[in-house]
C-alpha cells in the first residue's frame, strides 16, 4: 500500500477504524523490512544465492 492509497483508505473510516488500518499497514511494512534485513544478513554470512547452471548448456 503506497502513501496515497493509505491516506485515501484512512479517510473512508472512523477514527478507530483508521487506527486499525494504519497499524495493519505499518505491520506489513515492518515485516517487509525485517525480511529484507534477514535476507541481507544471510547473504553476508553465506554468500550470494547459488543458482546451478542450466543442464542444456
Amino acid at each position: 500500500m503506497n502513501k496515497v492509497s493509505l491516506l485515501q483508505s484512512l479517510g473512508q473510516f472512523s477514527a478507530s477504524q483508521s487506527g486499525q488500518v494504519f497499524r495493519e499497514c505499518l505491520r506489513g511494512h515492518v515485516r517487509e523490512m525485517i525480511w529484507e534485513v534477514m535476507a541481507a544478513k544471510v547473504t553476508k554470512l553465506c554468500g550470494p544465492k547459488h543458482t546451478p547452471w542450466d543442464s542444456t548448456h
